[in-house]
């Protein structure tokens, strides 16, 4: 995976009052669309970590690109169910550049981190 220059890590979490049985039912649709929206924006090395009442996502894109990474923003924001909250963290791998973003009610916003000094404060 060292030619992957950007690393993605997502967490979804569903909505509490959703039973057992709603809850697979909405995560495996969930699955099931986002990897379709990924791998067509470029995504690879996919994976899904269910938890109790949320779903971890992990997958690697060849350039950390911020258009790129708003047009996967674009293309999965119409999967979310309402009344969950996700977020996809993207950080470059030589530790330059990394963007937050989060979805909620239909929409996404983003946060840019430039982490390029090496500094901690």
């Amino acid at each position: 995976m060292a030619t992957f220059d950007c690393e993605v890590l997502g967490y979804v979490q569903y909505n509490p009052e959703l039973s057992y049985a709603e809850l697979i039912e909405c995560e495996e649709e969930l699955k099931e669309q986002l990897t379709e929206a990924l791998h067509a924006q470029g995504a690879e090395h996919l994976d899904f970590f269910a938890l109790d009442d949320g779903l971890r996502i992990q997958f690697v894109l060849s350039d950390y690109d911020e258009s790129l990474l708003h047009g996967i923003c674009d293309a999965v924001v119409p999967f979310f169910p309402v009344q969950t909250i996700a977020r996809l963290y993207a950080i470059q791998k030589n530790l330059e550049s990394s963007s937050l973003y989060q979805f909620a009610n239909g929409g996404w916003k983003e946060a840019g981190i430039d982490i390029s000094s090496g500094t901690c404060v």
